[in-house]
Parts: structure tokens; sequence; C-alpha cells
């Protein structure tokens, strides 16, 4: 790991010493005491209190790293003081390390209820505290590092998140395409960690086509969602290709067997939509099956074909059908088919068929996507185990689109 990333042993001890090291004690000799344990055994930032009062100001002032804490003190006591400094989130994780003449249980337990983090005798015994303090500042410092190291990668993940949703087609893009198509378009896309593997896309053909792509890349979480990236920026050099799905899948595949990590691949499916026709020209690259969807039946399209990234001799075919007006073309990522309901059986290709023509027949055609993952989360009972995209392309008739 980078030094300058991670607290290194020397750095560590460098710390320690420089702690931030505040000592509360009503009895100036008591103070003067500690203070020298402290300075011989190295640390240089020390700073002193009389009373609670004057720590809690101090405390407001200049975050200590390590309190030293009297219990009996006047006006306001140890015990006052602890419970003070854990009701504030600025302070409830600063240690505390209290000093009292008593040792009985009692007392112990009432210093541990009030909020201290550990205990020393009085009168001081030298080896002991010095233990006790180093033990404290390096677990102070060592959460503090790792507290940073996480914020640091949530802020990385946040980013490298934000970006790969700007994957994702554009809403005024969406909207174009369903203005020129009269169609509507459905989709949703959720990870099932900060980053995801899948994406799904349109882009136009000509002035009668748009071209539409549902991709899932193998595994979740970062190694997926840098395959993402990698998938996204090669389609751009095969614009040339988004006519024909065949040999844009075979190009694609061909250019990525020789980046994809080795047992990593894609499944895809990529058709181009005539919107005057309806003529329907796709290529399947081992994606589940989309449907496309009438008021009384669903056609299955066969997407089977070899994952991306995997053989470079993987070859592709165009197939044919159409969309007619009223029909839906639903497409879909595995994970609805294999993500188990509540009774612990998963959905399955043909529970997903039987769950689409219910709400189908039930509700509005342009509302599928929405209906069905309603029906999806209310049933499953974890978190989604893997990425999930649905996207649907209504074909609106001719009555609708009017109304």
């Amino acid at each position: 790991m980078d030094s300058g990333n991670s607290l290194t042993k020397d750095n560590l001890h460098k710390a320690i010493l420089g702690a931030n090291i505040l000592v509360v004690d009503d009895m100036q000799l008591m103070r003067k005491m500690i203070g020298m344990c402290l300075e011989r055994a190295g640390y240089t930032n020390l700073s002193y209190a009389e009373d609670g009062d004057d720590a809690l100001r101090i405390i407001e002032e200049d975050m200590p790293d390590l309190v030293i804490l009297d219990l009996n003190m006047p006006r306001m006591s140890g015990y006052e003081v602890c419970k003070a400094l854990r009701a504030s989130p600025k302070t409830e994780s600063l240690p505390i390390l209290v000093q009292s003449a008593s040792e009985t249980a009692e007392e112990r337990v009432e210093v541990f209820a009030a909020g201290a983090t550990d205990f020393v005798s009085k009168p001081i015994n030298q080896p002991e505290l010095m233990a006790r303090v180093q033990m404290h500042l390096e677990n102070r410092f060592m959460i503090r590092n790792l507290s940073d190291f996480h914020g640091h990668m949530q802020r990385e993940l946040s980013m490298a998140k934000e970006m790969q949703h700007a994957l994702l087609p554009e809403q005024s893009l969406i909207s174009k395409i369903e203005q020129d198509a009269g169609v509507v378009i459905e989709a949703e896309y959720q990870a099932s960690f900060e980053l995801g593997g899948d994406l799904w896309g349109m882009w136009p053909v000509d002035e009668q086509s748009t071209g539409l792509f549902v991709l899932d890349i193998s595994g979740h979480g970062v190694g997926a969602s840098l395959n993402t990236f990698r998938v996204q920026a090669t389609m751009g050099r095969y614009k040339h290709l988004y006519h024909d799905p065949a040999a844009f899948l075979k190009s694609l595949n061909d250019d990525l067997v020789e980046s994809f990590p080795l047992g990593q691949f894609g499944t895809m499916f990529y058709a181009v939509i005539n919107f005057e026709t309806g003529d329907v020209t796709y290529a399947g690259a081992g994606a589940p099956r989309p449907f496309i969807i009438g008021d009384d039946n669903i056609r299955t399209l066969d997407s089977s074909g070899t994952p991306i990234g995997i053989i470079a001799s993987a070859t592709y075919e165009n197939l044919t059908d159409q969309l007619h007006k009223g029909e839906s073309l639903f497409c879909y990522s595995d994970v609805l088919v294999e993500t188990p309901f509540s009774g612990g059986d998963m959905l399955g290709e043909d529970g997903l068929r039987d769950l689409v023509m219910e709400h189908r027949k039930n509700g509005e055609a342009s509302s599928l996507v929405s209906n069905i993952l309603t029906t999806f989360f209310a049933e499953i009972q974890t978190s989604l185990p893997d990425d999930l995209t649905a996207v649907a392309f209504h074909r609106i008739k001719a009555k609708e689109l009017e109304a």
C-alpha cells in the first residue's frame, strides 16, 4: 500500500508522540506528575485543565486525541464530564482514561457506565499509565486511519457510480426516440452493490430505426463495473455496424477477447427496431431470452449465442421478428428469473412469462416494467443478489398515440 495513504509503523509512532493529550485534575501536583511521566515518554503536545468545566471548554476549542481524567473534582465531577462527552456526536468516541484512588467493583461499573474508555489507579503507576496511553492512542489513530480510508473509498465509489449511471441513455435521447418512433420506453437499472456490471443503451441507426442493447457482465462490484466501462468504450468503435447486430456482436467480441481477464465475459442482446414497419433484426450472446408481448400472447426471442469475451472464433446470427403496434419488446437481466421468491422457488422463465401476461392483462401496457418490479420486490426476501436491468419498448397503437 502507498505509505502516503496508510498508517505505517513509523508514522504511527510519530502520530502517537505528537498526539494532543488533555490532563484533567483539580490538584496541580497530580497534573505536573502526569505531565512529567508523559514528557519523559516522548509526548510533546500536552494541555491541562483544573476541573470539568475547564476541560469541556478546552475540548470544545481544541479537540484532544486522549483525555486523562480525574474522577473526584469540585463543581463538575469526572462522571459528569464523561457523560457530557458521550452525549455529543463530536466526542462520543474520544478515548477517556479515568484515574481514581478507589478501585471497588461498584466504582468501576459506575465509571464505565458513565462512558469511560479505561481505568487507571491512583497514585499513578507510570508503566501502567504509559502502556494504557499508548494502547488507546494506537487504537485512536488506527481507527481514524481506517475511517479516513473508508471515507475516501466511499467518495471514489460514489464518483464511479455517477460515471456508470452516465453511461445509461440520457432522458433527452429517450424522449426523442419516443417522439420520433411513437413508442413508450420503460427502463429500470439497479446495481446490487455500489457498482454493477449491467448496462443497457439505445442509439439512432437511421431515420427509421433505433438500436437497443442489454448487457450483463459476469460478477458484480468494481471488477464487473470496469468491464462495463471497457465494453461501452469498445462499442463506440463499431458505429458503422450498428445496423447489423450479428456483425456488431462479432466485432465487439473479437475486440474484447484480448482485453477481458480470463474467466470473465458478458452476455448481450442487441436489436435494431424499425419503428415505421415494426421489423426487428436481432442477435444474442447468451442473454436471457427477451419477450415480444401482445394482448393475448408472448413470443420468446432466441438470444442464445456465445457470450462476448470468451473465444475469438465466436460467430453470431441475425434473426428477425416484428413488433406490431400495441406490442412490447421486454428485455431483462437474469436476476429476475434466478432470485428466490418468499416461498423458496425461483421465478424462472416460465414464471416470468406468467407474471408478464398477468400484468399485461390487468394493467396499462406502458407500465409493464413498473408493475412487474413491484411484484418482484414484494416477493423477494433479501437484497438483490445481482444487478438488475429491465427494459421495455412499447410500440403504441395509433389510437393510443393520438390520445
